[in-house]
């Protein structure tokens, strides 16, 4: 992506700012910006720049930027939310579309994406790390020269260029950092506890005659290792009784909602990031610009999740009980049940990595051309193993729902709770894989006449995407009980709500008697897919500058084909194309004054493998998905205002939006299904379809200021703040025919951030308040209570930092300082118990240095 606003943002990145008393301008003292009031003054500068509605996040004048991925940095951009996985910001919410609405880039070049399925045009931002980065940028309406496959909006990191500065650079960092929840290392790191730490450092200088050369390298490193204990009922499974005892259903019943499990997880993470980048140019006058750059990361989770399910009733993972006696409006018993122990051993080892040319030619006043060729690609491999042993289901409990934890009492405490009544109940082996390469090339003409731009270009990509997995169960062929592998290591710690984790299966001993004992392997299951995806896009756009205002509008063309299945079975293959046409005006109303209006058609690609990959498993989830290649591609018609008043030092601004959504696309979801493959029972199916339509209203708000009009030390005070507020209707077609509304999906009706922080030539002191409002996550269609909604969650993070010296500063942070972790909710009015994790605080110290 070549945006509009590019060239005018370098001279804000690369030019020093100063600040000045208003009162007397001529008579006033310089003021050097530094710090965090640098970076955000340059993110106002970028904003004020663009022809688009965008907003930024630009690096400080040490080269820093305040968060450890590119996730956790994106969040503080106004309309954006994250969703996290285990205590980390990952995936983008862009006005509160998930990431398979939004378009990624590098330096303008595509991102292949590591990720599996429905979820295979996400790319997860924690597998960047934000030390690499120079600028962060979000672009939230389209021109006709930017790809139209951002119905939320296009991400664009800029990596840092040597002629950002006339002096050679150095920037780097060392943390070590301390988790409140952490213990022992995984695979990874052979069982032993990991030592959090992070460095970085990113170098960069100009040579050669006329210094028109350059060259920057950058590397990360970071490890982390850390705990999360999570309550779950599984599957959202609540049920209702009758009067006489019968279960009968949710919602059939007499109105008291009763839990069918609990499930309590221990999860311990080892995560590892490597990150390199570097690039090197060439400008030997002002007519031409080559660049040759590429970038590196690689992402490993190394996970041990413990569990200890206790399952009312006798039918498997969907278990419930027929009857239940002495019902009360919180309590009840039922003679049937068993308790599960299991363990899973998971690896996640994610890369991207990109390779890129640009060149820009200038041969003569009025024409510019420009050109750029990527190659990116991105890699997964997950490799699981895991196992269980369960009682037989005569273990009755007594159910207590007077806190929002259930609580489970087994009739027989001292049965429940002995190994040996815990048989082995399976082995299995799956190993997931993804594969995603891109090839793209891009071609622009741009003649410039005294108050008139026309512009005009093509695009072409190559996707080919493959992924798959390999599964195999095995059963022990002699009797084996959890006290042959026990562990009590967990079982005098207290969980929320007081729980307790008796016991564990001794990983070690268990991989033991695997490798020494005679073990039953079932018929391996092997799937595998392929899916390739070409487009072929245009556009020709013009910019008519009137004095007051520009406006920039035109039309994109874009044909996509595609075709793809798995391995040895039907191969299936579709096209469409899609005209899209855009504008937006934008007007100076006063000096410090801008007003933008923008309308647009935007698209959004179903994911190449839901059209063709057939079929897969999840063994964890016991679940099946299976492909569409009747789906259509989203189309979205996009309307946003934008008004700005840029006042001293700082902006306040307000905007709002619409979007109308034709076929959006969302994951129907079956129970209860009891789909039989090699002879294993699988209890959900999972497939994509297009929905009728959605809708969303939005409203965002941004104010941020360095104080420096106060007096000294006042001067030195900044704050900031943006919120979105989103109102959304979706249409969902249900499979009788009829419809129900709902508001979309992962989509939260209120975010925002909250920045103050205070600085001199000594110390800096920050402190960020980021919160995402409740929204929904998972989607039964057929049943809305058995939806499942993620709780509103706020996060304050804190830094500290001292300046030894110019070129060297000592930093304090403190991540989750507010100790949030994640809860899920489901039900009738989405008040029960779906999951709940603590995740801890994190604190940080280390080490900055410039040069």
């Amino acid at each position: 992506m070549r945006t509009c606003c590019t060239a005018a943002l370098a001279a804000c990145i690369s030019a020093p700012v100063y600040a000045q008393n208003a009162d007397d301008e001529d008579e006033a003292d310089e003021i050097v910006v530094y710090g965090q009031a640098l970076s955000m003054q340059r993110s106002v500068d970028a904003k004020r720049a663009a022809t688009n509605i965008m907003d930024a996040t630009v690096q400080d004048d040490i080269g820093r930027l305040p968060d450890l991925n590119t996730a956790s940095v994106i969040r503080r951009i106004t309309g954006v939310a994250v969703q996290n996985d285990q205590a980390e910001a990952r995936f983008p919410i862009i006005r509160g579309l998930n990431p398979t609405y939004n378009r990624t880039t590098i330096d303008g070049g595509i991102v292949s994406s590591p990720e599996r399925g429905g979820s295979g045009r996400a790319v997860p931002l924690d597998v960047i790390p934000a030390s690499l980065l120079s600028r962060l940028e979000v672009v939230k309406s389209a021109t006709p020269e930017l790809n139209a496959n951002a119905i939320g909006g296009a991400i664009n990191v800029v990596t840092r260029s040597a002629f950002d500065q006339e002096d050679p650079f150095f920037y780097g960092s060392g943390f070590i950092g301390f988790h409140e929840q952490s213990g022992d290392g995984g695979t990874l790191s052979d069982g032993d506890r990991v030592q959090p730490w992070r460095a970085n450092f990113a170098t960069g200088t100009r040579f050669g005659p006329d210094d028109q050369f350059g060259v920057v390298i950058g590397f990360d490193y970071s490890v982390r290792n850390f705990e999360i204990p999570q309550i779950e009922v599984d599957d959202a499974d609540y049920t209702e009784f009758d009067d006489a005892g019968n279960n009968v259903g949710l919602g059939n019943g007499n109105g008291i909602i009763v839990p069918t499990n609990n499930r309590l997880f221990f999860y311990n993470n080892t995560r590892q990031r490597i990150g390199g980048s570097g690039k090197v140019e060439w400008r030997p006058s002002e007519q031409f610009e080559l660049a040759l750059s590429g970038l590196y990361t690689q992402f490993n989770d190394d996970e041990r999740r413990d569990e200890f399910t206790y399952e009312l009733g006798t039918s498997g993972s969907a278990s419930e009980p027929a009857t239940i006696t002495g019902q009360t409006p919180t309590s009840g018993v039922t003679q049937t049940g068993y308790g599960i122990v299991g363990i899973g051993r998971f690896i996640l080892d994610r890369k991207i990595y990109n390779a890129q040319a640009d060149a820009i030619w200038r041969p003569s006043d009025i024409a510019t051309f420009d050109t750029r060729f990527t190659y990116s690609g991105a890699k997964l491999h997950n490799p699981e193993s895991t196992e269980s042993f369960r009682t037989d289901t005569t273990y009755g409990a007594r159910y207590d729902t007077v806190d929002f934890f259930n609580r489970f009492s087994p009739l027989d405490p001292e049965a429940f709770f002995d190994p040996s009544n815990y048989a082995h109940s399976g082995r299995g082996g799956l190993d997931r894989f993804a594969d995603d390469e891109i090839y793209e090339a891009a071609l622009n003409g741009e003649f410039a006449f005294e108050s008139f731009t026309v512009k005009a270009g093509g695009v072409y990509r190559d996707r080919t995407k493959e992924e798959g997995l390999t599964y195999v169960s095995y059963s022990a062929d002699a009797p084996y009980t959890l006290a042959q592998v026990l562990d009590t290591k967990l079982g005098d710690v207290d969980y929320q709500g007081n729980y307790h984790f008796p016991f564990r299966i001794d990983s070690d001993a268990a991989n033991a008697y695997f490798a020494e004992n005679a073990f039953s392997a079932g018929a391996p299951y092997i799937s595998g897919s392929t899916a390739s995806e070409e487009v072929i896009a245009g556009y020709i756009q013009g910019d008519l500058d009137f004095g007051v205002g520009s406006i920039v509008g035109g039309l994109r063309v874009e044909h996509t084909s595609w075709d793809g299945g798995p391995a040895d079975a039907e191969q299936v293959s579709g096209e469409y194309t899609n005209w899209l046409p855009s504008a937006i005006a934008r007007f100076e109303l006063a000096d410090d004054v801008v007003f933008r209006i923008a309308a647009s058609r935007t698209i959004g690609r179903p994911d190449i493998t839901s059209l063709t990959r057939g079929l897969s498993i999840n063994v964890t989830e016991n679940s099946v998905t299976r492909s569409n290649p009747d789906l259509e591609p989203r189309k979205s018609t996009n309307l946003d205002v934008s008004l700005e008043w840029y006042i001293p030092d700082g902006i306040f601004a307000v905007g709002g939006f619409y979007k109308d959504i034709k076929d959006e696309i969302f994951n129907l979801t079956t129970t209860g299904a009891g789909i039989v493959i090699n002879g294993d029972t699988f209890d959900t199916v999972n497939q994509p379809e297009n929905a009728a339509n959605a809708e969303i209203w939005g409203l965002e708000a941004q104010y941020q200021q360095v104080l420096s009009f106060l007096p000294a030390p006042w001067n030195g005070l900044g704050v900031g703040a943006n919120v979105t507020w989103l109102d959304t209707d979706f249409v969902v077609p249900l499979g009788d025919g009829t419809s129900r509304t709902t508001t979309l999906y992962q989509q939260p009706d209120l975010t925002y951030n909250l920045t103050a922080f205070y600085q001199n030539e000594y110390f800096e002191l920050r402190g960020s308040y980021n919160f995402t409002g409740k929204f929904l996550d998972s989607l039964n269609a057929g049943d809305p209570n058995k939806d499942e909604y993620w709780e509103e969650r706020g996060q304050l993070d804190l830094q500290a930092r001292v300046n030894v010296s110019e070129n060297l500063s000592l930093v304090a942070e403190a991540v989750n300082v507010t100790d949030e972790g994640r809860t899920e909710l489901t039900g009738p009015n989405k008040k029960f118990l779906q999951e709940d994790a603590r995740f801890g605080r994190t604190f940080w110290l280390g080490v900055n240095a410039s040069f």
